[in-house]
């Protein structure tokens, strides 16, 4: 009986972390943004059918700090804002596939949701998935 309360007290004590960028995988695409700016309410305003279709998730930071998510879960900051300073120095967002891989990444300046959408649908897998709700729809 202890034991079990133990076992309680401790659950609800220990903090829990948020997903990281593994808990994504082969779930969700990954748009991360690093802009001075927020922008992430206008892209979800005009373009939340195009995002869900392609199960995109995008995760916004400012300067670092992180902003918010288009989802529900909390993440951890940590590896997402890794992965932006091993792609380079100057990068200020990243496109990650399905399979956890770094699929193209640039700078404010060079950074157009209708660019991200079309990598997105070149991808193999979003081509399957475009197949499939083809046959589905026959």
């Amino acid at each position: 009986m202890n034991s079990c309360i133990l076992l309680t007290y401790l659950f609800f004590m220990v903090p829990q972390t948020g997903k990281t960028l593994e808990d994504f995988r082969w779930k969700n695409r990954l748009l991360i943004i690093n802009f001075e700016n927020s922008i992430l309410d206008s892209i979800l305003e005009s373009s939340e059918k195009k995002i869900e279709e392609r199960k995109l998730l995008l995760v916004e930071f400012n300067k670092d700090e992180f902003i918010q998510t288009s989802g529900e879960d909390e993440i951890d900051s940590t590896g997402f804002l890794k992965v932006l300073s091993q792609t380079s120095s100057t990068t200020e967002w990243v496109l990650i596939g399905l399979d956890g891989g770094v699929k193209a990444s640039g700078t404010f300046q060079e950074f157009s949701m209708k660019q991200v959408f079309s990598l997105i649908d070149q991808m193999p897998m979003r081509q399957s998935e475009i197949q499939s709700r083809i046959e589905d729809n026959k």
